[in-house]
């Protein structure tokens, strides 16, 4: 069954090469070399930072960094550098970012305190089990963290693309506009709808479009005919990040990292360790990982940075549990910036204290509630072809083990 993925499912094939051709992408090599090579690099250096993921686009000798850059001709000296400035990559690791110890909750608080007292934006959470790190060949100093190294937080589509091939420059493509609709559209009758729309068009009206039902008199028809509307109008554009947010929370592969604004839901991920045992998905508390996991405090960007939209109308009707409890925030990226969100890192805290595990399966239950809870998740279940990438937690008593 595995060969016969495709559309957004190509990405879960073993056969899938990460080779296609984007839109907009790098021609090849040989520009960024002669780029690279005129501003005084050896042959070893440029071939070093090309291995890297330093590109420029045809027409432009700006060398851009892919993790953070983006695609744009302009110079900040710190993602994307005109040629005079490519010595700098070589330097020591310059970041900004701090590293601190918390020593127990009340640690914790303070430093978040004393975080956002200092940041004229709001402050975001990620919380993970440890830290990791980028591993490339010559790592860019300005996100660089002296005796840490270069942060990594690539969604997991990139994790997967820059591990199969680093020169993976794909776009990315969600499920189909069919199989969106097949999700949303289950939760109306649709033969109803169809018995509706027959009465109508017998009674004099015209309805052959979306356009036409949503115009109709009939609520119900109205209704669906606005739904169709919003999804086949928004799907890649307003509804975009939306249904980004609801591949990211249901463990399907996107291009996009859940953040949080809850401190709690960030140290409930830094606590707990993901598992999938006999096709049952858990997560069991592990404490604090010998002082390992971690705590990202990250600026809030409005312009990469997108709360969940929980009254996007095209939700109303199958209300996605998941990000509502887990106060989702999303962070984008692109194949120019495969690793934007640690472009807003402001600190790390590594969690060097005891935490509670007695109320950890209540907790689970909370933030992944089951299909009968949920009705996005039952939806999404019952309607796309491989529901086995779906994360599911199942009955309360299985959702969670304490180690």
């Amino acid at each position: 069954m595995g060969n016969d993925y495709s559309g957004y499912w190509k990405y879960y094939s073993d056969s899938f090469g990460w080779n296609e051709t984007a839109f907009f992408q790098p021609l090849d090599d040989l520009h960024t070399k002669d780029v690279l090579k005129s501003a005084g690099l050896s042959e070893a250096q440029a071939n070093g930072l090309i291995a890297s993921g330093y590109v420029c686009v045809p027409h432009s000798d700006v060398v851009i960094d892919r993790f953070y850059g983006g695609p744009l001709a302009s110079s900040d000296s710190v993602s994307r550098f005109l040629p005079d400035r490519i010595q700098e990559l070589f330097s020591e690791p310059r970041s900004r970012a701090w590293v601190k110890t918390a020593n127990s909750l009340e640690e914790l608080a303070e430093i978040i305190d004393e975080t956002k007292s200092r940041s004229r934006k709001p402050i975001l959470f990620r919380g993970q089990r440890q830290n990791y790190t980028v591993n490339r060949e010559i790592n860019n100093p300005n996100f660089t963290i002296p005796n840490v190294g270069e942060v990594s937080l690539l969604s997991s589509f990139w994790r997967k693309a820059y591990a199969i091939n680093r020169n993976c420059f794909c776009d990315f493509h969600s499920l189909s506009l069919t199989e969106w609709s097949d999700i949303f559209y289950s939760a109306y009758d649709l033969n109803e709808i169809e018995r509706r729309q027959k009465a109508a068009i017998a009674n004099g009206e015209w309805i052959y479009s979306a356009q036409d039902m949503a115009d109709s008199d009939d609520s119900l028809l109205s209704e669906f005919g606005n739904h169709r509307l919003d999804l086949d109008m928004g799907m890649n554009f307003n509804l975009s990040d939306t249904l980004s947010t609801l591949l990211q929370h249901y463990g399907l592969m996107s291009t996009v990292i859940d953040l949080t604004s809850s401190v709690d839901v960030a140290l409930f991920f830094a606590t707990h360790k993901y598992d999938k045992h006999d096709g049952r998905d858990r997560y069991n508390f592990v404490g604090t990982n010998n002082g390992k996991s971690v705590l990202y405090l990250i600026q809030a960007d409005k312009n990469e940075m997108v709360a969940h939209a929980a009254a996007e109308r095209v939700l109303s009707k199958l209300t996605p549990e998941r990000p509502l409890r887990q106060h989702c925030v999303i962070s984008r990226s692109s194949a120019f910036s495969i690793n934007l969100p640690a472009f807003f890192l402001l600190g790390i805290v590594y969690l060097n204290f005891q935490v509670d595990g007695s109320n950890s399966k209540r907790q689970v239950a909370s933030y992944f509630p089951n299909a009968n809870e949920d009705k996005f998740l039952a939806a999404l279940k019952s309607s796309i072809r491989y529901s086995r990438h779906i994360t599911d937690f199942g009955p309360y008593e299985d959702r969670c083990t304490k180690r």
